[in-house]
């Protein structure tokens, strides 16, 4: 979790004398200083058909080169690379850190207005029974919201978001207008979700899944 500019790290460790070691990182430098009587962590008590891996020793630096270079480019250096801040007191690790963002790089990666499709081979059937296809005419729009709805179908073609197709299935889009001047592309659906037979099942109930979510606080 963080809490202002520290950051506190997922750890495994051990209770002694009502006291446990936790990893702490100030992102900002300098001093900071936790606030007062406030819960800072959840701790959860490891159970017993639970699998704990021990690191003991130091880490083997070879092999953590060797994994660092498998992940991809680490050489070529971040555009803010002079902004990353940890690590400072130790040049090694903080080396070895930045090799790590480098090789994650498209994770922050500005994806522009329309990000790409996910790499998930997913398919959704819409169960619509014996209902006939519905092919509804396409709405008047005026001719910069026709550069709008062209400029956004070239967008998602390009990322693979949408795809080209020819079916008797059809909906005119709807462009909404957002609080920041900006346009929403929405297709209108309405249509379709009247003769949609929903998949119906049981949604678990907000306490319970509260319950089940709670665990003992230190």
């Amino acid at each position: 979790m963080t809490c202002g500019s520290v950051m506190l790290a997922a750890t495994v460790t051990t209770s002694r004398i009502g006291k446990a070691v936790v990893p702490m990182i100030n992102v900002q430098g300098g001093k900071a200083k936790l606030p007062g009587k406030k819960e800072l962590e959840v701790w959860i008590p490891l159970e017993k058909d639970m699998q704990v891996l021990a690191l003991s020793g130091e880490l083997d630096r070879e092999n953590l080169d060797t994994w660092l270079n498998a992940l991809g480019d680490t050489e070529t250096p971040l555009d803010n690379e002079d902004e990353v801040r940890v690590g400072e007191e130790d040049p090694n690790a903080r080396a070895m850190v930045v090799r790590l963002l480098r090789a994650y790089r498209d994770v922050s990666k500005d994806k522009g207005d329309c990000p790409p499709v996910t790499a998930l081979d997913v398919e959704r059937h819409i169960d619509t029974g014996d209902a006939a296809p519905i092919m509804q005419k396409r709405r008047r729009h005026a001719q910069m919201e026709d550069a709008v709805i062209e400029n956004n179908v070239d967008k998602m073609l390009t990322a693979g978001v949408i795809e080209e197709g020819n079916g008797a299935w059809g909906f005119p889009v709807v462009l909404v207008k957002k609080k920041d001047g900006e346009v929403r592309f929405c297709i209108d659906y309405r249509a379709l979700n009247k003769i949609t037979k929903k998949d119906v099942y049981p949604l678990p109930r907000i306490d319970e899944t509260l319950e089940a979510l709670r665990s003992p606080r230190s």
